[in-house]
């Protein structure tokens, strides 16, 4: 049952970012952050802290080599999940080939764990397991040939697993760091594969969508949130931008779940928190104003039907569920109860359109 569990969740995600635009919309946001970074220094280092199938994290990569062509760039993703581990490196090729003085890492530690990775050698007395893949070569098929090959792959099957505990939480089985980086750039490079330099000094962090939304802000906050601030250099920011539904949405999800409240908080009422519950140094952060933006539901080509994606108020209902972050059993209620479920779809049927409401803010370490 939790295999097949985790596979409908797989199935969801994927007709998500199939059948909406959320990977563009988030990414044409994240965009003038990357261009306002500074020009002034050798290297940039930015965490992308929950890569999912890495098109985020491949974007962030060729919105820097069009303004800091020049300039080193250390990128570290945070994944779990073995499939986006392998869709995010899958991308990664032709990100070498275009900007050289590149250094990909990729961990699967906890959010409070980001901090250690770097610079211990155990987390929770489990040893630290480590790659370094040095790339030969100069062109994305040969740096494409090393990264889906034998060595890297027998790694991430040997050590990427996951474990559940007895309350159904999954963590790694091993803590593990993978490093990717060409073998030409080596020497300008070479210092920050040794594990003797501090890690919080992360120039830009973006957590998309790194927390489930129905939970309280006081966790978002103590989990994820203020872990990531006390990771920022001097002078660094934390793009945070998650789901807040829309009428649409909000109007199905009440139709079918009248007394569930999928997305109880926002970003204000998160920056409220942290401005009256200081994290580390709060009194050294700044918040924006949060700015909310949307993406639509794609219609697909009439007469178009997969099993993935279904018919339109199938997959538009799919769609909505996945957002919402709905439990499968609150599901399988609905479903099962005819007059509620048609109600539900004729409620969506009425709806022109279907957009989905995203909002975004950042915090910044001020000097």
């Amino acid at each position: 049952m939790g295999k097949k569990r985790f596979f409908d969740d797989r199935l969801k995600y994927l007709s998500f970012i199939q059948n909406t635009g959320e990977k563009k919309a988030i990414s044409e946001k994240i965009y003038p952050h990357i261009s306002a970074l500074s020009q002034n220094k050798s290297y940039i280092r930015i965490l992308d802290a929950g890569t999912g199938d890495g098109t985020i994290n491949s974007n962030i990569i060729k919105s820097f080599h069009r303004y800091h062509p020049y300039t080193s760039l250390l990128i570290t993703g945070k994944e779990i999940s073995y499939e986006d581990l392998k869709n995010t490196l899958e991308k990664m090729p032709d990100r070498f080939a275009e900007h050289p003085n590149l250094l990909v890492t990729m961990t699967n530690v906890k959010f409070s764990e980001l901090g250690l990775v770097e610079t211990a050698n155990k987390i929770k007395n489990k040893k630290i397991k480590e790659l370094n893949l040095i790339l030969d070569s100069d062109n994305s098929f040969d740096f494409n040939t090393q990264i889906t090959g034998i060595k890297l792959g027998n790694f991430i099957k040997k050590y990427w697993g996951i474990e559940i505990d007895a309350k159904g939480k999954t963590s790694y089985a091993n803590p593990c760091l993978i490093r990717i980086l060409r073998k030409d750039n080596l020497r300008h490079l070479k210092e920050f594969l040794k594990n003797d330099y501090k890690n919080n000094n992360y120039d830009l962090i973006i957590a998309s969508q790194a927390y489930r939304a129905a939970s309280s802000v006081k966790v978002k906050v103590n989990n994820v949130i203020g872990p990531l601030m006390r990771l920022l250099n001097k002078s660094g920011k934390l793009i945070v931008t998650h789901s807040y539904g829309g009428n649409g949405v909000q109007k199905v999800l009440k139709t079918a779940f009248k007394d569930k409240e999928a997305f109880p908080n926002r970003a204000k009422d998160i920056i409220s928190y942290l401005k009256n519950n200081p994290t580390g140094e709060n009194n050294l952060y700044n918040f924006s104003i949060p700015k909310s933006y949307g993406f639509y539901f794609k219609k697909a080509p009439d007469q178009t039907v997969t099993e993935l994606f279904g018919h339109n108020t199938d997959a538009k209902w799919a769609n909505i569920l996945y957002v919402g972050q709905i439990p499968e059993k609150d599901i399988q209620v609905v479903e099962k109860n005819s007059r509620l479920y048609n109600k539900v779809k004729k409620t969506i049927e009425r709806l022109d359109k279907i957009e989905f409401k995203n909002e975004l803010f950042a915090i910044t370490k001020t000097r």
